[in-house]
Order: C-alpha cells, then sequence, then structure tokens
C-alpha cells in the first residue's frame, strides 16, 4: 500500500476519536496514481471519510464528517478561486464556504481535522 494511506491508516487508528477504520476503495497504478477512500466510525453515529487522490505531482483531497448528510468539509477543488486559502476551503454544517488552514499536507491536515472535529463535536 502506498507510504501516504499508510499515514493515514497509522495516524486515524491511533487517535483517541477514532473507533475503528476501513479502507472502502483502493486503487494504485504502475505510473504512481493512488486513489483512496477510508471510512471511520466516530462518536455519537458521526463518520469521517477521507478521500486521497495522488498524482505524481498533485494531491486533490476530501475530508468529510457526516451521518445520514454532510455535516462539515475540507477540500481542495478548485471550485472557490476567490478565497485567499484557494484550492483550499472548508464547507460548514450550513453549507458556507470559508478559509481553510488546510495546505495538502496530509499528515499534517488530518491532524488538523480531526482537532476541528473534536471541537465542533464538544459545542
Amino acid at each position: 500500500m502506498h507510504r501516504t494511506v499508510n499515514e493515514i491508516m497509522t495516524i486515524l487508528k491511533g487517535d483517541s476519536l477514532v473507533k475503528n477504520t476501513r479502507i472502502v476503495n483502493y486503487d494504485e497504478t504502475p505510473s504512481g496514481r493512488v486513489e483512496a477512500k477510508i471510512r471511520c466510525q466516530l462518536p455519537k453515529g458521526y463518520l469521517l471519510q477521507v478521500w486521497i487522490h495522488l498524482e505524481l505531482e498533485s494531491l486533490d483531497y476530501a475530508y468529510q464528517l457526516f451521518t445520514t448528510v454532510p455535516l462539515l468539509r475540507w477540500d481542495n477543488s478548485s471550485h472557490y478561486g476567490n478565497l485567499h486559502t484557494a484550492p483550499h476551503h472548508f464547507h460548514d454544517e450550513d453549507g458556507h464556504v470559508h478559509t481553510s488552514p488546510l495546505t495538502g499536507n496530509v499528515s499534517q491536515d488530518l491532524r488538523i481535522v480531526l482537532d476541528e472535529i473534536r471541537r465542533w463535536m464538544a459545542n
């Protein structure tokens, strides 16, 4: 398995917020392209999905907290170029789009996402 996916799994499995983790989809090509979708069960029926698409020179990602509906989402699709953190942005539970502290560094970003979810769940 690709080192980035292994790193994600290690972070998730080592975090006290995460109850269990499973890889829903994984595809790696000889050219180095990797796509992975990982889902985690969190307390109170919440789920976290981590999706990454790696190419040799790029990384697309989406982290989503949800139940039966999306609640919080961080991603780097290019839809919100007007934000100073573009393409990185955050969708709140009301559907509003905001700047994001994420940078595309998976190990840092995932820890930020988990901390933000903890804060959100505490409110």
